[in-house]
């Protein structure tokens, strides 16, 4: 991410993540897991609140850990997305016939490629 824009880091990491398909977080966010620099690809595994990165001085880290997307210290998860309906039980109910175009079958019919 190029240091000269006007973006906030919560931004620069919304635009990263949409770019990469990654989930991607800001120095200062305390998250765990194992992170990759957006600019230069320097790696890191973190513990606590995420720095700046050493060798390039970038704010934007994209998450590279496997599973569900972590949540930085003090946010909060956003509810999970809606689940599709479940299919609906019920008993005694007259089913419609349904009509179905007869089957014709050929034999020694040569398909060619």
């Amino acid at each position: 991410m190029p240091h000269d824009t006007n973006l906030s880091p919560a931004q620069g990491a919304q635009q990263a993540e949409q770019r990469l398909g990654k989930p991607c977080f800001y120095t200062g966010q305390k998250v765990p897991g194992t992170f990759a620099c957006v600019t230069c690809q320097f790696r890191i595994g973190n513990r606590g609140v995420l720095p700046s990165c050493p060798d390039c001085g970038e704010m934007i880290w994209a998450y590279m850990g496997d599973g569900p997307r972590p949540v930085p210290e003090g946010e909060v998860a956003p509810p999970p997305e809606a689940a599709t309906a479940a299919p609906v039980v019920a008993e005694n109910v007259a089913l419609e016939p349904t009509v179905q175009a007869p089957v014709k079958v050929e034999e020694g019919v040569r398909l060619e490629p």
